[in-house]
């Protein structure tokens, strides 16, 4: 069973802190130190101060600062539990765009429960991290963003009512975007969606690392607290953004590759055994023109390349015969993903780009903007760069309830939930 709950967030005090929004910041993982600059420079109770906190030092002086916000009430508990609503409003490709997402407490249960299901894999250096975070501020600071299906939109009607009450604040975060937040703490308004969640299986779309950390937190505090260990303490959840998968405004971006490493001469020569080599045009026509042709045909399996071919912007679409060509580690989930024939049969083979190249953060770079790796691809700034579809949900979700996580860096969902909003004390 899914045990979603309303809880007593710790939020911004009005009366202390007069603009909410510019409060608000991306999570700790898309942020560049310039950025994370930035934030912290635009006001003394930015949240980045405490979320970007990485090393030991960090975490402890941002310790300090919560325990001295809560004291000094620039954070205040709401009086009642609630769920927290927030009506996201922003711009994705010029046009404007509304997402739902209700900030919830989640009970934390491992993987193999089937209940709460991931579909990328974790790393050990960001999972400490937030573990180390956790335990000292001892409060999710930045919510997972997770999905929820859906299917006889109970959710979906119970947020419609909500969505009609007043508005607790709003604002604009550093980036522009609008969000109003209400809260939901009637009581039978929040057992009402706590039981619509009772059935529902949760997909982690965002926060894999905070999950798993969040576990140890737990198991940690559960060991050392015995027979005393209640099972209800705040530890046993986690603070959660939970987005419908039908929401209108939900989206998924793709996320690029930019490959630094030489290109070999015999590159074009080796591709064509597996892939079938399409001239998409030249490639003064722009990464618009290459990403035009890669959805105009839905049924294949397309990545588009520039800088295999001089001056020229190529569609590689797998011939019939290609993903037998996959090492028998691949798993069979991932047979249909654009993201594992890249790495499998062009980046390993082509340039020796291998699973621990990839780990170490060797040869290829990431990027969610097509504008920005066709520049460094027509540069000398890198040797090639390969475009990518965005997966469907349907994807992410088969492969979640498959058990097979997908290759790192499959997914990227925009635009990422702002943390600041609520916070979860453990307390």
């Amino acid at each position: 069973m899914t045990e979603v709950r309303p809880f007593r967030g710790l939020r911004y005090d009005p009366a202390v802190v007069a603009d909410w929004g510019a409060q608000l910041a991306p999570p700790y993982d898309v942020v560049s130190a310039e950025q994370k600059a930035a934030l912290q420079e635009s006001g003394a109770y930015q949240i980045s101060h405490l979320e970007s906190a990485t090393g030991t030092d960090e975490a402890t002086a941002a310790a300090a600062l919560l325990r001295s916000w809560r004291d000094g009430g620039v954070l205040r508990h709401d009086e009642h539990p609630s769920f927290y609503l927030d009506e996201h409003r922003f711009e994705l490709a010029g046009a404007p765009r509304t997402r739902q997402c209700l900030f919830a407490a989640v009970r934390l249960v491992p993987w193999s429960d089937g209940v709460v299901l991931p579909h990328e894999g974790t790393m050990s250096g960001p999972k400490a991290q937030r573990r180390r975070l956790r335990e000292m501020l001892h409060a999710d600071i930045s919510p997972l963003m997770v999905l929820v299906r859906d299917g006889q939109s109970r959710i979906a009607g119970l947020l419609a009512t909500a969505a009609s009450t007043a508005v607790a604040v709003e604002g604009h975060d550093p980036s522009g975007d609008a969000h109003a937040l209400r809260l939901i703490d009637d009581p039978a308004a929040t057992a009402a969606l706590s039981d619509a969640f009772t059935t529902e299986r949760l997909y982690i779309a965002d926060g894999h690392h905070r999950y798993e950390s969040a576990l140890l937190v737990r198991d940690a505090l559960a060991s050392r607290a015995g027979a005393h260990w209640s099972g209800d303490e705040g530890a046993n959840f986690v603070l959660m953004g939970i987005v419908r998968a039908g929401d209108p405004g939900l989206e998924v971006g793709p996320t690029h590759r930019i490959v630094t490493r030489p290109l070999p001469p015999d590159a074009l020569s080796r591709l064509s055994d597996l892939f079938d080599l399409v001239d998409a045009g030249p490639a003064e026509d722009g990464p618009g023109a290459l990403l035009e042709r890669m959805t105009a045909d839905a049924e294949r399996l397309t990545i588009g390349a520039v800088g295999l071919e001089p001056g020229r912007l190529l569609l590689l679409q797998p011939k019939p015969d290609a993903r037998a060509a996959l090492p028998a580690s691949v798993p069979a989930a991932w047979h249909a993903m654009d993201v594992a024939l890249l790495q499998y049969l062009i980046l390993a083979p082509l340039f020796g780009i291998d699973d621990e190249a990839l780990r170490g953060g060797e040869a290829v770079a990431y990027t969610h903007y097509a504008d920005e790796a066709f520049a460094a691809a027509t540069s000398n700034a890198a040797s090639a760069a390969f475009l990518l579809n965005a997966p469907s949900l349907e994807s992410i979700f088969a492969a979640a309830e498959a058990g097979e996580r997908m290759p790192q860096k499959s997914t990227y969902f925009v635009p990422k939930l702002p943390t600041g909003v609520v916070l979860h004390p453990l307390d």
